[in-house]
């Protein structure tokens, strides 16, 4: 008779900050999954409409929720951190309060990460973007385009990683001291520092939908208004990368990225931040980067002339 081992504990960690509109359905994502061992812990940083009234709800009923009012709104990265302190599982699952797990993903993932050797810490899939409604918009990778194994180069080259679909080890997350509480956002700098030592695994399913809200951070690096701090977080992201390259091919990776980057930054009249990322390049810019060049140029060339 073949031994039976128990399951192993999942601890999702659903952050909320005026969702009131979509928290009750992200909870009930969690709570309905088909995998029976699952720690959840909700965290509201601070919410200036009904959120924490709706979560209250919920504990009335479902008593085994763990819950963290914030009275302050304290940033997304130390509010997971701080949750994290209570997280008893092997696994961990950010979880945004206006997202919402597929019935499956809990119970895929973890079946696929049981049978993965010791050196992968992070495994992805694939994620659904939705309206504010729940409306299809598209479906965030191609499986031929998410890699696997050492990704270190790739993450630096191209941001292809879909954020909501991603299950980590916890003890890899505590060795890396979780997420950095100085940047803007969690997942980009976790993920390049967790690429360096260890392995990432794509699973081929639909694990999550992500609703697109106008205030999303995908949104907010597009506003010239609040996409300073964000690419201020990319830069740091960038320095820490820099320092730990161990070929050529990285290094080639490495710039690109950083290209990338120094262009939203002129683009964005930034132009601080941009000369900060041109310091650290590795290598030359690509070619498809002169207009950003010109861009720059004439902005140092109209300080220079109209500074004293």
């Amino acid at each position: 008779m073949t031994k039976q081992y128990p399951l192993p504990l999942v601890t999702v960690i659903c952050t909320c900050y005026n969702h009131a509109q979509y928290v009750e359905e992200a909870i009930y994502s969690v709570l309905n999954q088909t995998y029976p061992n699952i720690q959840l812990i909700v965290v509201d940083n601070a919410s200036q409409d009904e959120s924490v009234a709706k979560i209250n709800d919920l504990l009335l009923r479902f008593p085994n929720i763990q819950f963290i009012p914030n009275k302050t709104n304290i940033g997304i990265c130390k509010a997971f951190n701080n949750a994290v302190k209570l997280a008893t599982g092997k696994y961990l699952i950010d979880l945004a309060a206006d997202d919402v797990l597929c019935l499956d993903r809990i119970a895929l993932q973890v079946s696929a990460f049981e049978k993965l050797p010791d050196r992968f810490g992070i495994l992805y899939s694939n994620v659904e973007e939705i309206t504010p409604i729940g409306k299809h918009l598209c479906f965030s990778i191609k499986p031929e385009n998410a890699p696997g194994g050492e990704i270190f180069g790739q993450l630096l080259e191209k941001h292809f990683l879909p954020s909501p679909s991603t299950m980590f080890k916890k003890e890899v997350f505590d060795s890396l001291g979780g997420y950095n509480e100085s940047l803007a956002f969690e997942d980009f700098d976790y993920w390049v520092r967790c690429a360096r030592n260890h392995h990432f695994h794509y699973l081929d399913i639909i694990s999550t939908k992500k609703r697109i809200l106008p205030h999303s951070l995908s949104s907010q690096f597009q506003s010239v208004q609040q996409s300073e701090r964000m690419l201020a977080s990319t830069y740091e992201t960038f320095l820490w990368a820099k320092g730990h390259i161990r070929n050529e091919i990285e290094k080639k990776s490495l710039a690109q990225g950083i290209s990338y980057y120094f262009r939203q930054s002129v683009l964005l009249r930034h132009f601080e931040i941009a000369n900060k990322f041109r310091e650290i390049t590795p290598l030359p810019f690509h070619p498809k980067t002169l207009l950003a060049d010109c861009l720059f140029f004439f902005h140092q060339l109209h300080r220079r002339l109209f500074t004293y």
